[in-house]
């Protein structure tokens, strides 16, 4: 669109319109600098008036009013009293009677980080990658959808600074975009780091058959476990064409413990975290698969450990 609309001649500071009506020119002033709208009009006006503009929100606006109507007009903004709250980028609208004029401004001498948008926009962006961050480090099957929330805070909060520093102009358009390209990341990401993996089930197999039976019964305590836990036996013979398809007899049950915390999975559902396991209490091993132990808290659930958490008694 063009800078002036209705015939009026326009400067900003001085500075012809022409010269300041795209993102790449736009006018610089300081923070404790005046904006000063003023021009000469086809036909005498009332009033004249200058608003600084964030996308479609007016934030501050000076008027002046004419009686009686005069063909010169002006209107000011003083910019230390925007200052605290934002600098960076805004847009330029000053309206007369008979015309309507457009540009940009660039307010700086200011950090962005000591206005109160800037500030709010800085806590958004790193709690929205702090956010990201955690959730993608997670590594649960919830991970992509948080991830791809606090992304949302994460654009969020860099569109606002990109304004801040000048640098973008803040609209819903760009709001959108930023918000959306970074809770795509997220989401990404969240996707391809995946859960975190658990133990396989183990199937119902000679191996179960050989290791828990459904029917147990007591039997004396073999050579090399714990002093006073006994070793279930099934009632029945065990078939030797199991035996020769089973591994060697797998180790436990034992008494064990944990230097640090330790999350157990559960038996079936192995992204399910069913008790953690604390240092200072003893627990019972009752066997081994491979890089996992099978630990039971007591009367509490049991589940999967990694072996190497777990430490044997004596």
């Amino acid at each position: 669109m063009a800078a002036v609309e209705g015939g009026c001649t326009v400067t900003l500071n001085g500075v012809e319109l022409e010269r300041i009506d795209s993102l790449g020119s736009p006018i610089e002033l300081s923070a404790s600098d005046t904006l000063v709208f003023s021009g000469t009009g086809p036909t005498p006006t009332e009033m004249a008036k200058v608003e600084l503009i964030i996308g479609p929100v007016p934030v501050d606006s000076g008027s002046t009013t004419y009686r009686p109507a005069s063909t010169d007009f002006s209107a000011t903004i003083d910019l230390d009293e925007v200052s605290p709250y934002g600098v960076g980028l805004f847009r330029v609208r000053g309206i007369t009677d008979g015309c309507v004029a457009e540009a940009w401004l660039r307010i700086s001498g200011r950090s962005p980080f000591a206005t109160l948008s800037g500030l709010t926009a800085a806590g958004l962006t790193l709690g929205g990658l702090t956010g990201l961050l955690g959730a993608v480090a997670s590594r649960r099957r919830w991970s992509r959808f948080a991830a791809a929330g606090a992304g949302l805070f994460t654009g969020i909060g860099g569109a606002v600074l990109g304004q801040e520093f000048g640098r973008l102009q803040l609209s819903y358009p760009s709001l959108t975009l930023s918000a959306a390209g970074a809770a795509g990341v997220g989401f990404l990401l969240g996707g391809l780091m995946g859960p975190r993996v658990a133990p396989r089930a183990v199937e119902p197999s000679g191996l179960e058959a050989v290791i828990e039976p459904a029917v147990m019964g007591p039997r004396p305590v073999r050579v090399g476990a714990p002093r006073g836990v006994a070793e279930p036996e099934p009632m029945y013979p065990r078939r030797e064409a199991i035996q020769s398809e089973a591994p060697a007899p797998l180790a436990g049950p034992y008494w064990c413990y944990v230097l640090a915390e330790v999350d157990v999975f559960d038996l079936t559902d192995h992204t399910k975290v069913v008790v953690r396991l604390r240092p200072g209490s003893w627990y019972l091993c009752k066997r081994e698969v491979g890089g996992w132990a099978h630990v039971s808290t007591g009367e509490g659930p049991e589940g999967w450990a990694p072996k190497g958490s777990v430490h044997r008694q004596g």
